[in-house]
């Protein structure tokens, strides 16, 4: 099978997944390689299977974020297309283009934790992933106030509408549109001028950004067409310096100057009780993503330990397991002197080896026999 070694890892062949090989970034002979597929950035361990334990247990705590990156990345990726005879048949896109750039990226670091620095790799990790979602976080600013601006234009058009055809009647006759067009434009000025510190999710979160921005001008023509109707009604008046209660009219003869203008800022600054409404998108429950990217900065201190004898043989830097020392000479012979019986009793002895007794030295010693008289 294919993608069982590391010499088998070369573009254009299939890894063990059955997926073609893209890019090959780094090879160490029989050691390791790194390199992409269609999917995303992986490793070839060593053709070893103890080194490649190894290395699986030092790069297991920097699985999760480059599962977070790989999620982060996966809708930039085009799915790759086999070239002609003439060429290829699909251009890269600008999304594939970012998706190889991050992959770029991430390849150097999983290298730099093969090496045996996997604190580095870490760190390296965190900031490509911050970098991915504030890409992702400004596209999703971008789709933001496209929508408010959408929804701001097609409140307009309907209520222009509604006047033009004089249906339903209050529209018309309490200039009801011109209050719900000019409260979409502060709402939409509102946003605009707060979009830097509002709280965006990234465009992963696509249906969160539209509907908090949707919402946001309906409430910004809502409150100018009831502020409207509180001024209009003389339930509520106001009285700036020595003039008279400030009076709201947009059209007919008994409309001044003055008071078009008045009901216009009045309206435009009803846009901005946008601002009154919480922040839809920012909650404790549901952070925003890499928001609150996971640490494990405990298991990543353990990398440090040895971290001189780090290499892409020795992934975990860790030292040599001491060996047993072995006896002195003296030793072993003392303890093999105490444990053998030396009696030759059970021995038997070739006949060079017997002395008669007639040859034995004479015995001395013992009890004398007593003599008779």
């Amino acid at each position: 099978m294919n993608g069982e070694r590391v010499d088998d890892i070369a573009v254009g062949r299939t890894d063990y997944t059955g997926l073609e090989i893209g890019t090959v970034y780094s090879k160490v002979p029989r050691v390791y390689a790194v390199y992409s597929n269609s999917d995303r950035v992986m490793i070839q361990y060593a053709d070893d299977e103890s080194l490649a334990t190894e290395q699986r247990l030092a790069l297991a705590h920097l699985a999760p974020l480059r599962g977070e990156i790989n999620g982060l990345i996966d809708g930039w990726r085009s799915p790759r297309t086999v070239g002609s005879e003439t060429g290829p048949t699909h251009r890269a896109s600008a999304s594939d283009a970012r998706a190889k750039r991050y992959d770029r990226r991430t390849a150097d670091a999983l290298i730099v934790a093969l090496q045996g620095d996997q604190a580095s790799a870490m760190v390296l990790l965190e900031a490509i992933k911050r970098e991915i979602v504030e890409e992702r976080t400004s596209t999703g600013r971008v789709q933001y106030v496209v929508t408010a601006g959408l929804v701001a234009f097609v409140i307009f058009l309907l209520f222009w509408a509604f006047n033009d055809l004089n249906f339903p009647k209050f529209v018309s006759r309490n200039n009801t549109w011109m209050a719900t067009s000019i409260g979409c434009l502060g709402a939409f000025f509102s946003i605009a001028i707060g979009i830097r510190g509002r709280t965006i999710q990234t465009d992963l979160r696509l249906r969160d950004n539209l509907v908090d921005a949707g919402l946001r001008i309906v409430i910004g023509a809502i409150s100018a067409v009831v502020l409207f109707a509180l001024f209009r009604s003389e339930l509520f008046k106001l009285t700036l310096g020595e003039a008279g209660p400030i009076r709201l009219c947009v059209t007919g003869p008994e409309c001044t100057s003055p008071q078009i203008d008045i009901a216009i800022v009045v309206a435009f600054l009803a846009g901005f009780s946008e601002r009154l409404v919480g922040n839809l998108l920012d909650t404790k429950l549901v952070p925003a993503l890499g928001e609150n990217p996971a640490v494990v900065q405990p298991v990543v201190a353990k990398t440090d330990l040895a971290r001189s004898e780090a290499d892409e043989r020795n992934p975990r830097g860790l030292t040599a397991p001491p060996r047993l020392a072995r006896p002195s000479t003296a030793e072993t012979d003392e303890n093999f002197n105490d444990q053998v019986d030396s009696c030759l009793c059970d021995v038997e002895l070739e006949d060079g080896e017997i002395t008669e007794d007639i040859n034995l030295p004479k015995a001395s010693g013992g009890v004398e026999k007593p003599s008779v008289h």
